[in-house]
């Protein structure tokens, strides 16, 4: 797709309209290159063939024609350094390459042309880039490289040119990922240097999910990451330095961003015999990772899967599905998501039975994060994308967590009972959208799966607040009203609102890890040659002592 913005002494010319996420597209300028020497020459019948032609080579940055009957000029990266105005003397027009985000028909000149940093490939943040300065005269290119010999090329320097000469050496079975990217939803960060320790607003308190370093750079905020066993991704915020590291588990998306946004994220990934001769975006492609001797883990059997989609790179823990109850996380559950079974531990089962079997399929995995302004669409995508669809009730007014008294809904949204899941809302009310959609072929309101429905509708209505649903030719999605002023039986209520209204949060829910469509745990193990458990004891009720294929 092509695109292109005109920049006139008087207006602004629309060529493209078409937004999208992060693409090469051209900001284009009354302007001419002050050298033509190291150009490459081309025929061409028009402007826009002329950019057509830039667009198709990678190590292009900047296209020139001085008329539409002259000769068509491109230039490779650090092959010009200066464009003069035609204010200033110049004559022609020139086309500058930018990978960007915005869209095409909002292009923001004033703020790609001056300062912005563009790589040659788009997840390669360490060489081959270009950054563009406004000046007096018109606009200046410098060229930024970090160029590696073979003597200092260790484990490539975790560069994006993967694979490695020395890539599958056993010095370098642990690397950095660096992409352009920034934390994405759902990822509660929670830290203080000073301690292990988190106040939360409901005054109990949970071990952190990352810390805080001073970095003056990304390259040093990366090697934090790198010699930290906690860390699993680093980010590094700039305009502070800083580097903001994130345990394993504790993130689920990362949003991708463009060069000129100046978010740089490192990612820690253990490698094998297979994944070390990836390329860097084979290796974020729909790849399995095992947590452990790499990482510190959260549960004895860890591990994770990445995937890219557009918008985020996507990473989904699990816990092996042998291993049994962690917290309030139970066997057959992706990590950092609740059971709705009850708890057997091996003292309550009958004899001969096995600790792995006794939670039946009808166990729901379900989770509630804080989401403020999501609509439902984005909600019903980030569910999807972690394997999961947005929740049907369960009537959790009368389902309690196993081996407990307490109500699912006060845990949710109230109560930090364990420290694992950074789940809770800690507000007095909160709107969060569930899988209640009105069909629009007949009218009627219906869940997007009734697996986990209890009760049949005629038995248990849904509990619609006073009033509601609401009609309107937009009044197509629900969402649940808990806390203050919802049903006092229940504890909530569902209200009608459009599906691109905002609310608080999101309620996930899925069955067990063995119905998804993933590797086993005992695969993943295998791949990397490694089935020993880590630091977390197997022993006592609801953990495994020797786990099946």
């Amino acid at each position: 797709m092509r695109y292109r913005l005109l920049i006139s002494i008087l207006t602004l010319f629309q060529i493209e309209t078409h937004a999208s996420n992060a693409e090469y597209k051209f900001v284009v300028v009354s302007g001419e290159p002050v050298t033509l020497n190291a150009s490459e020459t081309i025929q061409v019948a028009s402007f826009d063939e002329c950019t057509d032609k830039c667009e198709q080579k990678t190590e292009c940055v900047l296209a020139y024609q001085s008329n539409s009957s002259d000769p068509c000029y491109l230039f490779d990266w650090n092959s010009i350094t200066q464009i003069i105005k035609n204010e200033a003397g110049g004559n022609g027009t020139t086309a500058f390459k930018v990978y960007t985000d915005q869209p095409a028909c909002e292009l923001n000149s004033d703020y790609l042309l001056n300062g912005k940093t563009y790589p040659l490939h788009p997840n390669d943040n360490t060489q081959n880039l270009w950054r563009i300065d406004t000046s007096e005269d018109g606009w200046t290119i410098t060229y930024i490289d970090s160029p590696t010999t073979p003597d200092n090329l260790i484990c490539g320097n975790f560069s994006y040119n993967r694979p490695y000469a020395d890539g599958c050496d056993p010095e370098c079975n642990v690397t950095m990922v660096q992409v352009w990217a920034k934390l994405g939803p759902l990822t509660k960060f929670v830290t203080k240097d000073a301690s292990w320790q988190f106040e939360n607003p409901s005054g109990s308190s949970y071990a952190r999910s990352g810390v805080n370093k001073s970095a003056e750079t990304f390259e040093i905020c990366m090697n934090k990451c790198y010699i930290d066993f906690r860390c699993a991704v680093a980010y590094f915020d700039k305009e502070n330095s800083t580097c903001v590291m994130i345990w394993s588990g504790r993130f689920w998306f990362l949003e991708r961003t463009s060069a000129s946004d100046g978010h740089q994220i490192a990612i820690k990934l253990p490698m094998n015999d297979k994944l070390c001769k990836m390329t860097t975006d084979k290796l974020l492609d729909d790849q399995y990772f095992l947590v452990y001797p790499a990482m510190q883990p959260v549960t004895a059997r860890q591990f994770f899967r990445v995937q890219t989609t557009p918008k985020y790179y996507v990473f989904t823990s699990y816990m092996d599905y042998y291993e049994g109850a962690y917290g309030e996380m139970i066997n057959g559950c992706p990590l950092n998501v609740k059971g709705s079974a009850y708890e057997q531990t091996k003292f309550q089962m009958p004899a001969g039975a096995t600790e792995y079997n006794h939670y039946d399929n009808e166990t729901m995995c379900y989770r509630y994060d804080e989401a403020p302004g999501i609509t439902q669409p984005e909600a019903k995508e980030l569910c999807q994308l972690m394997g999961q669809q947005l929740l049907s009730d369960k009537y959790a007014g009368s389902v309690r967590l196993f081996n407990s008294g307490r109500d699912i809904q006060v845990i949710d949204f109230q109560d930090q009972w364990q420290s694992i899941f950074k789940m809770g809302f800690y507000k007095n009310s909160s709107r969060i959208w569930h899988g209640l959609e009105r069909d629009p072929a007949d009218g009627k309101w219906k869940w997007l799966t009734t697996r986990w429905v209890q009760f049949a509708e005629d038995v248990m209505p849904i509990p619609w607040a006073p009033g509601e649903p609401k009609e309107g030719p937009d009044m197509n999605c629900a969402y649940m009203g808990w806390g203050e002023g919802y049903d006092p039986y229940n504890g909530y209520a569902y209200y009608a609102a459009p599906c691109n209204s905002t609310v608080d949060g999101i309620a996930c829910g899925s069955g067990q890890i063995h119905e998804m469509n993933i590797k086993k745990w005992s695969e993943v193990a295998d791949e990397f040659g490694f089935r020993e458990s880590c630091c977390i004891s197997d022993s006592g009720p609801g953990f495994m002592a020797t786990y099946p294929d």
